[in-house]
């Protein structure tokens, strides 16, 4: 059996990035209601702690004010987040790519589609080190692991977005000179 043509591999790359985008975004929508009165800007702040001090003065903050359940929910609900993301952005990463025809971009986008897959490590592990600061192990060690793991995480993440938004500038540019892709 013969592997798919280019055409039918750009096509599933374009039906898989706006499937998993849009999965994404109502992904992103959803939890800000479901989660509330607790906000994402909340949950990034636990993350990015950097000291047991600070982890557990919004922990108890978030008791004070009846969030702390959806905060644990949150790190649960985070594992499904991580997987919509990961795709993607992978899946971003190469189609834009593939949409500007040139054949460096093409292989960065590979490569950016498994450098967000470190990401995602990274966001599990990290995850992990947040669901056992919320259960009651607040130690320096689990905070300043979270605290780095995000840093990475969130560095990543933007640099794959900066990838797929320079893609999109060069297609666009292509485009507006008359380029055919």
């Amino acid at each position: 059996m013969e592997p798919p043509s280019w055409p039918a591999r750009f096509s599933r790359l374009r039906q898989f990035f706006w499937l998993f985008s849009l999965l994404t975004i109502a992904y992103m929508i959803w939890i800000r209601v479901y989660l509330s009165p607790l906000s994402s800007g909340e949950v990034v702040q636990f993350e990015i702690a950097k000291t047991a001090d600070k982890a557990q003065s919004i922990i108890q903050d978030w008791k004070n004010t009846g969030k702390y359940e959806q905060g644990v929910k949150s790190t649960t609900l985070a594992y499904f987040f991580i997987i919509l993301y990961t795709l993607a952005i992978g899946f971003g990463c190469r189609f834009i790519a593939a949409c500007t025809g040139n054949e460096i971009l093409i292989k960065g986008g590979r490569g950016f589609a498994w450098l967000i897959i470190v990401a995602a490590i990274c966001d599990v592990f990290e995850n992990i080190a947040l669901s056992k600061t919320l259960q009651g192990n607040i130690s320096q060690p689990n905070v300043t692991l979270a605290y780095n793991l995000a840093r990475i995480k969130f560095s990543i993440v933007l640099v794959c977005i900066l990838f797929m938004l320079a893609c999109s500038l060069y297609w666009l540019i292509g485009r507006l000179a008359g380029e055919k892709k």
